[in-house]
């Protein structure tokens, strides 16, 4: 079955209140001798996201279908773009509090909703695009090289 697709008709959410918010994935085990242990617990965990959106004239209408009609209620997953370091990135989300408990007139035709979304899988830039980020502008073989030539410069 095909992922929902946010519609491209209603607004995206706004940057005021917005906010990404990893699970943990980590045990912390203090010890006797007062140092800690640190390990992973689980190789992914969801995200949350604090959002809101603000919908003038008919996009509040549609707004509340698509939360009831396509989404079950708000219970089914969905597709969307979601503004991350890397910029909008599509990913899968599902509500975990219902927006329109949380909606407010702001005006005769506008309307405010709030929720907190769940996304299935953030998405990080690969190992290989940190490596290559941190050597910029020098490649793995410029890097290479120069910490030869510091090391042998060093022996001298």
């Amino acid at each position: 079955m095909a992922l929902i697709q946010y519609p491209a008709e209603l607004p995206a959410p706004l940057l005021d209140g917005y906010a990404l918010k990893k699970g943990d994935n980590r045990i912390r085990t203090t010890m006797a001798s007062g140092r800690a242990r640190q390990r992973r617990r689980f190789s992914r965990v969801p995200t949350e996201l604090s959002a809101s959106w603000r919908c003038h004239g008919n996009q509040a209408a549609l707004f509340e279908g698509f939360v009831v009609h396509a989404l079950g209620d708000a219970i089914a997953w969905f597709s969307a773009d979601v503004l991350t370091p890397q910029g909008l990135i599509p990913h899968t989300l599902r509500f975990i509090t219902h927006p329109l408990n949380d909606c407010k007139p702001l005006g005769p035709r506008t309307w405010e909703y709030r929720a907190r979304i769940e996304i299935e899988n953030r998405a990080v830039i690969t190992e290989e695009q940190t490596v290559a980020g941190l050597l910029d502008p020098n490649t793995v073989e410029q890097f290479t090289q120069g910490v030869v030539d510091a090391v042998d410069s060093y022996q001298e």
